[in-house]
């Protein structure tokens, strides 16, 4: 398929409870699916409970019936369900390295590359920031000119774009003397829009080569991906809704493109997702933009232990309404590891998790290899985490259990913003005593603010 896995990256006050203001502690299970107990909502002693207009008492009955933790399942929620908005963290995609895809001819075929989306906002189409990668087997020549062009899909099962319909919206990306220098560039692409994105509907950016010369001059664009063997990048949203899908034909034929979901299936052991953020006229964004991983073993991936705990600090912009966490991890040493969330010195919530030694390396099509990963859910009584406040959740490994925790970067740094680019929180470890930003590069040093542990938090109902 001419991709080809790379790790690039410079090195470089009061809390309010709920529940009569108890804090709770639970023991989490090892599970891969998360398990939901009910939640119900009765009217306050000694009031009535008001009348509530039909729609009204169908949200509330919704709510009724979900749990604290929004159930994984077979990851089909769409963007745009009440319940993916209930998911409030920086894991709710991960990765395990990236890999590229290369609109233009490469070894006689053309290749197309569509970015399918579900949009979550409204309004005209802006901007397009994606990750180009120059550099041998990523380009050749001057990178060649890739044409945008969202597109409406083909409501077929398979949902691939339709390629028959006018533009929505256009734009060019030309990497030019970039191309040259081998590394990254991050650049937005600026649209001609003719129609406006409705939140709800199915998208797909396609990206074609229209060089005169694509088997020449062609550039990649990289994607985050994730080991066969940890399954998908996202346990909860459905591939339809944020998809990677590749599309070829022999060179110059002009022939149907014959496509393939590299989201919904996996290719040479990997599930792809875009690198990707998208910005309307009025400044609307939506996206995922994690593009490095240190789940690279065992180099970058961080061995957490009773001395070296990990954390991530939440700084939250708007209040939120907490009765869940879930977070990504294994034991290399197996025992315990108690997690909890704290406000300064007060702990909020807490509970802990216990297994065998579960820890491995996962070959990949690379040189490298990654680390498994297990996903483990808590529920707890509700709390809030107040806007503009520091929070930090915490994993202590406790006795000689050892722990391994593989971060992402967010992309911060290269121009992606919030809320493609998850930014109200930041993955830490404690060295020496002392909380520092984590650096999967070197981990006795610290690092920038752009690293995140794989970890959500469940809002309530």
């Amino acid at each position: 398929m001419n991709t080809k896995q790379v790790n690039l990256g410079s090195k470089h006050s009061n809390s309010v409870f709920g529940h009569g203001a108890l804090r709770r502690s639970i023991l989490a299970l090892v599970i891969p699916l998360a398990a939901c107990g009910a939640d119900t909502h009765e009217p306050t002693a000694g009031q009535a409970a008001k009348a509530l207009p039909v729609l009204g008492q169908q949200a509330a009955q919704r709510r009724a019936k979900a749990g604290p933790i929004v159930p994984a399942g077979s990851g089909n929620l769409s963007l745009t369900s009440a319940e993916a908005r209930r998911l409030y963290g920086p894991g709710i995609f991960r990765q395990d390295a990236l890999s590229n895809t290369i609109p233009g001819i490469v070894n006689n075929r053309e290749q197309v590359v569509s970015n399918r989306f579900r949009a979550t906002i409204n309004g005209h189409l802006s901007t397009a920031r994606l990750y180009w990668q120059p550099g041998k087997g990523y380009s050749s020549g001057n990178g060649g000119t890739i044409r945008l062009r969202l597109m409406p899909d083909d409501g077929s099962g398979a949902h691939r774009p339709n390629l028959s319909a006018s533009p929505l919206a256009t734009a060019y990306f030309t990497p030019g003397q970039a191309t040259y220098q081998g590394k990254p560039i991050f650049g937005d692409a600026h649209f001609s829009s003719q129609q406006p994105l409705v939140a709800g509907h199915l998208y797909h950016l396609v990206l074609d080569n229209v060089d005169g010369a694509p088997h020449r001059n062609y550039i990649s664009s990289n994607n985050a991906i994730s080991n066969a063997g940890n399954g998908r990048p996202s346990r909860w949203i459905s591939t339809t809704d944020w998809a990677t899908l590749l599309g070829k034909r022999a060179a110059w034929s002009g022939a149907t493109f014959s496509w393939e979901d590299l989201t919904q299936n996996a290719s040479s052991g990997n599930y792809y997702i875009p690198i990707l953020q998208l910005t309307t006229r009025d400044g609307q964004r939506q996206g995922s933009t994690i593009m490095e991983s240190g789940s690279v073993a065992p180099k970058r991936i961080f061995p957490a232990t009773s001395n070296s705990p990990v954390r991530e600090q939440f700084n939250p912009r708007s209040n939120k309404r907490v009765t869940g966490l879930s977070f990504a991890t294994a034991a290399a040493v197996g025992g315990s590891l108690r997690w909890r969330i704290m406000h300064g010195s007060q702990e909020l919530a807490s509970g802990r998790i216990s297994s065998g030694a579960n820890y491995r390396a996962l070959s990949t099509n690379n040189t490298y290899q990654v680390g498994k990963v297990y996903w483990y859910d808590a529920s707890f009584g509700a709390i809030t985490l107040q806007a503009g406040q520091t929070y930090d959740v915490e994993f202590h490994p406790e006795g000689g259990s050892r722990w391994m925790f593989a971060d992402f970067r967010n992309g911060s740094r290269h121009g992606f913003s919030w809320p493609a680019s998850f930014t109200e929180s930041h993955a830490q470890h404690r060295l020496n005593g002392r909380w520092i930003n984590f650096n999967h590069f070197n981990h006795n040093s610290s690092g920038d603010p752009d690293s995140n542990w794989p970890v959500v938090l469940h809002l309530a109902p």
